[in-house]
């Protein structure tokens, strides 16, 4: 038996629909446009009232049914009389409308102005300058509470994190500075050859790679090795629901997984760039000694003339802001971190193209100070 749908005018003014039998979706039943077809063509009908007589077992066919009668006959302005209707589907009806779906046609898009595209991106970059400043004080107010012994870093985690951001990095720092001092040896020793100023090969590699290029090769080794490291660990957690876990459990996410990590990183970054420094001027030597008549004597007593305390020191303070900037970022983006394996890739590629990005810029800022301080 299948869905029985009557339709009966009681007067002018009133038309009553009966259903009875059998609604299921898999049976054929009634559709609702011929019954409205038919109402509507009567003007004088205002008022539909529906009845149920031996309604057997029913489904959703029944619900849309009696949704698509009850929305045409509100469009048209006419009365529906719901008081006969069982319980149970009234509550249907009532929650199948409570969110209708309307097929809005899509909204055009207007193409945004080179003006508008400016200022989206300069609120991005408010934004996120704001968020990193903000956990930027966060850790510092860890660090000053962890120097005055107000907060404690469990010491094997933290020896564990100086060996991978230390030791373990020494081979490719190495290689990179190496290369590095030898590529700037040559090309030196092609120009300063012309002018028969071979000796001031060792003036070049040693002040480069003492103010320069071995922090800066270091920290964008770091940033590529470290910084992406920190942010794949802390994004896994996030996902993993980790994160979470320890929040619940009472610890600070700062001072448990981020603290550590920075305060290893900025403690290294000094003796690294130390140990690039010394390697970029041992593959300038290489390269001097085998390409020019220079022996290693005068190479080493030219660079111990050539580069002086101020030039170490540069090296060391810029090394030290490179390693706090390069950890913070890596963490803070693994905090951003959101729950699925694709945002970890994501939040690691963000994280080493902010870390070069920000030292470079703050090689910059760092020239024009000590230009002016005249160091």
């Amino acid at each position: 038996m299948t869905g029985i749908v009557e339709l009966k005018l009681e007067n002018e003014s009133i038309a009553i629909i009966s259903i009875s039998g059998t609604w299921s979706i898999y049976a054929k039943h009634p559709h609702a446009e011929e019954f409205i077809e038919t109402i509507l063509s009567k003007p004088s009908i205002r008022k539909v009232d529906l009845k149920f007589v031996d309604l057997k077992s029913w489904d959703s066919a029944l619900i849309n049914f009696l949704i698509h009668i009850l929305d045409s006959c509100e469009s048209k302005s006419l009365t529906v009389n719901i008081d006969n209707i069982p319980t149970g589907i009234r509550k249907l009806i009532e929650l199948s409308r409570t969110s209708p779906v309307r097929n809005t046609p899509p909204a055009i898009q207007k193409k945004s102005t080179i003006f508008e595209f400016i200022g989206r991106v300069g609120l991005l970059v408010f934004f996120s300058l704001r968020t990193f400043l903000g956990f930027v004080g966060r850790l510092l107010i860890g660090i000053i509470f962890f120097i005055g012994g107000k907060v404690k870093i469990r010491s094997r985690e933290f020896a564990i994190v100086l060996q991978e951001v230390g030791v373990k990095a020494l081979p490719i720092v190495f290689l990179i500075s190496f290369l590095v001092g030898l590529i700037i040896a040559f090309v030196s020793v092609l120009q300063l050859s012309q002018f028969g100023a071979n000796i001031y090969v060792a003036n070049l590699v040693g002040i480069s790679m003492m103010r320069e290029m071995g922090c800066i090769m270091t920290g964008i080794i770091m940033s590529g090795r470290t910084g992406a490291a920190f942010a794949a660990t802390i994004g896994t957690m996030m996902v993993n629901d980790e994160v979470d876990a320890l929040q619940t459990a009472g610890f600070s996410i700062i001072n448990f997984l981020a603290l550590p990590r920075v305060l290893a990183l900025t403690l290294m970054m000094p003796l690294l760039c130390i140990f690039s420094s010394f390697i970029g001027i041992l593959g300038g030597l290489c390269a001097a000694i085998s390409t020019t008549d220079l022996t290693i004597v005068r190479y080493c007593a030219q660079t111990a003339n050539a580069v002086c305390i101020n030039d170490f020191f540069v090296g060391i303070i810029k090394s030290c802001f490179f390693g706090f900037f390069i950890a913070a970022i890596g963490c803070q983006k693994g905090l951003q971190c959101k729950r699925s394996a694709e945002d970890v890739g994501l939040t690691t590629t963000t994280a080493v193209v902010t870390s070069i990005t920000v030292i470079i810029i703050m090689d910059a800022i760092f020239a024009v100070i000590f230009s002016l301080l005249e160091i």
